[in-house]
């Protein structure tokens, strides 16, 4: 904790009052250090702590432009405010240093890091790493973009940190130095909030500065990084890179550099995209010492997480999956070509925020292995007009209702929205919790 007493006598603001805000002050709260808070709303979420626990700080909360940022030594900003609110330009640009909780952490801690961003799949690849660590014998710490923020990870003492990163997280990180790090791909997502297209992509392509071991997806070049000097570079993919599936004795396996290691059924969850999830996780966790048996247990008892391509029922001859945290294109695509058979088998529910994203990249998918797609929402209309087969609905429940007229024996309905959800939702998870309401009830 060195690094905060370098930083005791600086005038610190912490921009923006919701959980990871709150989180942030508590923290420099409970070293000794006193920051002005600052929420462009009038009643932030966090303004009954703030009264209760800490009533004497600076606060300032309403309109950025009366805020005097500016006279700030270090804002510390929530990632889900954007650089380039005029008030944090201007204070940019008169030379206040703008960083994150995630930078924050990467100052002060010490311990091994392993780093996962992408579009698709970041929750599974650091939920599984952990698991596979734990199992192996590490104190391992989870966090990030999930569970627990990471300035909470460091009240404890962890032997290595596995870390979720969102491309807002990586915007305001320059000091991360991960033992190794991946971006898992790259799909269109969050355009409302980047200039292009590459400028995503650039911001996902930051968490290999500073790694020790960059991985990257074989089968998607976006995820390569420009330039990495001398930095080791290792790969996963389907059926090429370092990390692949092949068949082995009949079976497919996990193919770890020419040999295989394990059958892909060896892993409790099924899917393509679980499997290349998996391969992602052996590639990070090179570095560490993990046995084949330690794998096989791990794995063995990881059932996926929820929201996640997660089987709800199967009712009629007819399964049901809840993909809700298919917010984007390359979510719905991965969990299309996952449950997909050789003919038009899956029944598709789709819609709400689509952020301003091309809807096209899925038309080729629903046209070989979706029977219907069944769209509601505020981008509904955008999504129906990809492909014929559309139809569309006011909300989940006469999407549910319209899929099981729809579905016959063998079908699968299918939850992948490729669109945000809080056109009509408070999260992803609350639009899951629906679908999976609107399957049961319809079967009672």
């Amino acid at each position: 904790m060195q690094y905060l007493n370098e930083i005791k006598n600086k005038q610190i603001t912490v921009l923006g009052l919701g959980v990871t805000g709150l989180g942030i002050v508590r923290f420099l709260l409970s070293h000794g250090l006193a920051p002005k808070v600052v929420d462009s709303r009038a009643t932030p979420p966090g303004i009954d702590w703030l009264k209760e626990h800490a009533p004497n700080l600076d606060t300032h909360f309403g309109n950025l432009d009366d805020a005097e940022l500016c006279s700030s030594n270090m804002i510390i900003i929530s990632p889900g405010l954007s650089l380039k609110i005029p008030a944090v330009a201007n204070a940019i640009n008169a030379s206040v240093e703008v960083i994150g909780d995630v930078e924050l952490f990467a100052r002060i801690n010490t311990k091994p890091v392993v780093a996962v961003t992408g579009s698709n799949g970041k929750s599974t690849v650091v939920t599984l790493a952990y698991e596979v660590l734990k199992e192996a014998g590490y104190k391992v710490a989870l966090g990030g973009n999930i569970g627990t923020a990471v300035l909470d990870l460091l009240n404890d003492d962890f032997d290595v940190y596995v870390l979720e990163l969102s491309s807002f997280q990586l915007d305001t990180t320059t000091s991360l130095k991960p033992v190794s790090a991946t971006v898992l791909n790259v799909s269109e997502d969050h355009l409302d909030r980047y200039d292009s297209y590459q400028a995503y992509i650039d911001s996902k392509l930051s968490i290999y500065d500073g790694a020790e071991l960059i991985v990257v997806n074989a089968d998607d070049i976006q995820t390569h990084p420009v330039e990495r000097g001398t930095t080791p570079l290792i790969s996963f993919g389907a059926q090429q890179g370092d990390y692949h599936l092949a068949q082995h004795n009949g079976e497919t396996h996990f193919m770890l550099k020419g040999d295989a290691f394990l059958p892909v059924d060896t892993l409790a969850v099924v899917g393509k995209h679980n499997y290349l999830n998996t391969l992602a996780v052996m590639a990070l966790l090179s570095p560490f010492e993990v046995s084949k048996d330690q794998y096989k247990n791990a794995l063995g008892q990881f059932n996926g997480l929820a929201h996640r391509c997660q089987f709800v029922a199967e009712l009629n001859g007819v399964k049901y999956f809840n993909d809700s945290k298919a917010t984007n294109v390359g979510a719905t695509i991965a969990a299309i070509d996952s449950l997909a058979s050789d003919g038009e088998n899956l029944i598709v529910i789709a819609g709400g925020d689509a952020k301003g994203a091309d809807l096209n990249a899925l038309k080729p998918y629903i046209e070989q292995h979706v029977k219907a797609l069944i769209c509601f929402g505020k981008d509904a209309s955008d999504l129906a007009a990809i492909t014929n087969k559309s139809y569309l609905t006011n909300n989940m429940e006469e999407a549910v209702a319209l899929a099981n007229v729809l579905s016959s024996t063998g079908n699968i309905v299918l939850l992948a929205p490729a669109c945000a959800s809080i056109d009509m939702y408070n999260n992803y998870m609350q639009r899951g919790d629906d679908f999976i309401q609107c399957v049961m009830a319809g079967q009672l």
